[in-house]
């Protein structure tokens, strides 16, 4: 036994020599060692974004951690989001996920989110959603669609009059059910039902269970790559996770299969049918469809929960919106997406809702290729890099008055600053190669949802609730969701009113 350990040691120690952990002289980042990030265990658990945020006062914009064999860099800057995100794009293009999501069947093969690499593969899956779903044609083409899943919502809260409504739950409904109308011309939620565990396929529960499965399952494998020959509890936690898949696109496939042999007369009419028509098996199209749905659905809808709190909480920006948006319908009773080009104040409040509450406190992981240098610091290849938008996006060095919910600096100073990846101290969205192809299709669905909710209903919290008072605490997560539900009480307006 005693060998067997110290065999074990050896090779543990060998493997660090190789990766240059002893006897280094290249200048990495610099960082806390293990220790002292073990004694903050805590922190880093439940608030990363603001632990690192804290240790880039100490250390610097760019910062470097060893987690057993494992690099991980952190990035606090604008500057240097813009060497990872633009100037070495291209040496940043990995991504790096837990082994278990790449042990999923056909997830390797068939990510768009989450490649390991720009591949082959990659390229010609995130060039058939780009011109099927989010290019500006196509975005265009689905106006119609989305203003009916906006109109389904509108019905349910007319419905709820005076009563108690989880903005949370039907934000994420609301905007699901967007997406997968796109993707297999069905709801996905059944908007009417607000406990989970009546959902209609119990879809939610499946797709938190997902998220939850993949995020914490970071293993001794993922920090110490020999040690993968022994890891046989990924390949079980992934074989649940894809049964998961199954029960969520397994029928909906089977039948459109089925429909496509047997009706003589069946036209493509979604992206399940491009996906078909270009020969993605069955467990290709499961891992296509979820990273869809849940990139596509987490951050529009919980900046949509955030937007309406910002809202409820400030109430001279609730009136000015409500304003521009009666405004600009006068005259008509449904909304229009067209129209609400013009709407600039509405439009204000989003951005400044993805600045203030930037949905995801990180961007997606990326992954050194091959060994570079930022700012003269060496970046090992295969270091898992975050860049910390979070941080980013409230610091006063970028920001006049950061700390504040102010949507006027969008029309004014910073008015040309914008979502697209040309501005690194904004990057809701990301930027380069592997920047979210969705931020069009994210938008429009924000606007039109949020313009539905304050120019059709009046608004109030429960109890008589102080709206100054109300809770924007977060916990972080995939997304940083508010930590207390956001419940609200619908009042239909008067149509007069609305003019």
């Amino acid at each position: 036994m005693n060998a067997a350990i110290m065999l074990v040691v050896i090779l543990v120690l060998l493997f660090l020599k190789k990766l240059g952990l002893f006897g280094s002289t290249e200048k990495l980042p610099p960082g806390p060692n293990t220790w002292q990030v073990l004694r903050k265990v805590s922190e880093f658990r439940k608030q990363p974004h603001i632990a690192f945020s804290n240790l880039a006062k100490v250390y610097g914009p760019i910062i470097s951690l060893r987690l057993g064999g494992q690099f991980l860099i952190v990035a606090s800057s604008a500057a240097t989001a813009k060497e990872i995100l633009k100037t070495q794009d291209r040496n940043f293009s990995g991504r790096f996920l837990p082994l278990v999501y790449y042990k999923i069947p056909s997830a390797e093969q068939s990510s768009v989110v989450m490649s390991k690499e720009c591949n082959a593969t990659w390229k010609f899956l995130r060039g058939m959603s780009q011109n099927f779903i989010f290019s500006n044609k196509s975005v265009e083409s689905t106006a119609g669609l989305r203003k009916s899943k906006v109109l389904e919502m509108v019905d349910y809260l007319r419905s709820k009059r005076g009563e108690i409504v989880n903005l949370d739950n039907l934000m994420n409904s609301t905007v699901s059910n967007i997406i997968s109308d796109v993707l297999v011309s069905r709801n996905v939620f059944d908007i009417t039902k607000e406990d989970e565990t009546n959902d209609h396929e119990n879809m939610r529960a499946l797709v938190n269970e997902i998220v939850d499965m993949v995020s914490s399952s970071v293993g001794l494998s993922d920090l110490f790559p020999f040690m993968r020959i022994l890891d046989f509890c990924s390949r079980k936690k992934a074989m649940e996770i894809h049964k998961k898949l199954m029960h969520m696109w397994g029928d909906m496939v089977k039948e459109r299969r089925s429909d496509r042999v047997h009706d003589v007369n069946y036209s493509a009419r979604d992206f399940l049918d491009v996906l078909i028509d270009n020969s993605l098996t069955d467990d290709q199209i499961y891992v296509v469809f979820t990273e869809l749905l849940i990139a596509g659905t987490d951050s529009s809808s919980i900046t949509l929960v955030w937007l309406m709190a910002e809202l409820i909480k400030n109430p001279d920006i609730l009136r000015k919106v409500v304003e521009e948006v009666a405004k600009a319908f006068e005259g008509d009773l449904l909304i229009d997406e067209a129209i609400l080009t013009e709407s600039k104040y509405l439009q204000a409040c989003i951005k400044e809702t993805l600045r203030f509450h930037m949905p995801g406190p990180f961007l997606v992981p990326h992954r050194a290729i091959e060994k570079c240098k930022i700012h003269d610091y060496v970046i090992p290849k295969d270091s898992v890099v975050l860049v910390n938008t979070w941080d980013i996006s409230l610091d006063p060095k970028y920001w006049k008055d950061a700390s504040s919910f102010n949507p006027d600096r969008f029309l004014t100073g910073d008015s040309k600053i914008d979502f697209r990846g040309a501005h690194f101290e904004y990057t809701p969205f990301g930027a380069g190669r592997r920047m979210c192809p969705g931020f069009n299709l994210a938008f429009k669905s924000i606007q039109i949802v949020v313009a539905s909710l304050v120019h059709y209903f009046d608004w109030s919290l429960p109890n008589g609730m102080d709206p100054t008072r109300i809770d924007t605490d977060s916990v972080f997560g995939t997304v940083l969701k508010k930590k207390q539900p956001l419940l609200l009480i619908p009042t239909p307006r008067d149509r007069n009113k609305m003019r």
